[in-house]
């Protein structure tokens, strides 16, 4: 006798728990660090930003993002050295109160330009991290070469 082989349906649900399993894992409420990102035009970084999940966030209260927003630069400085520079830039040029959590750090060519893209989400005073803000950093110099706001 031979052994039976699994019908469609069966290949179907254990396709999609094993995508689902590994989407859930980097879909963690935690920031994106990509160090070899990609290369994109302005419009494309500023689609990055305005389309940031910000659901991981979106509830914390603002003491919470304050302090998600620290474990975050910290864990960020652990990625490396240039890592560490970015970091130390987030904490020390942009204020260190702020409730604006990272979701997308990335080191990538945006115009031509070797930049890192740093997408936090943001809220109003005492509401919900429902908006997004788009960073570029020269990644030489560490100067702020670029935002946008995404309410």
């Amino acid at each position: 006798m031979f052994p039976r082989r699994p019908g469609v349906a069966t290949v179907l649900v254990s396709a999609t728990l094993m995508a689902s399993l590994a989407l859930g894992g980097c879909a963690s409420g935690d920031m994106q660090y990509i160090p070899e990102g990609g290369t994109y035009t302005l419009a494309e970084a500023q689609d990055l930003g305005s389309s940031a999940n910000t659901d991981s966030v979106r509830d914390l209260t603002p003491d919470e993002a304050r302090q998600e927003r620290q474990e975050r630069l910290a864990r960020l400085r652990g990625e490396g050295e240039a890592a560490r520079a970015l970091a130390d830039v987030l904490t020390t040029q942009l204020p260190a109160d702020s409730a604006a959590v990272p979701l997308l750090v990335e080191a990538a060519v945006v115009d031509g330009a070797d930049v890192w893209i740093v997408v936090e989400a943001w809220g109003d005073d005492d509401g919900p991290l429902a908006h997004r803000r788009l960073w570029l950093f020269d990644r030489e110099t560490l100067r702020l070469v670029g935002s946008s706001s995404f309410r």
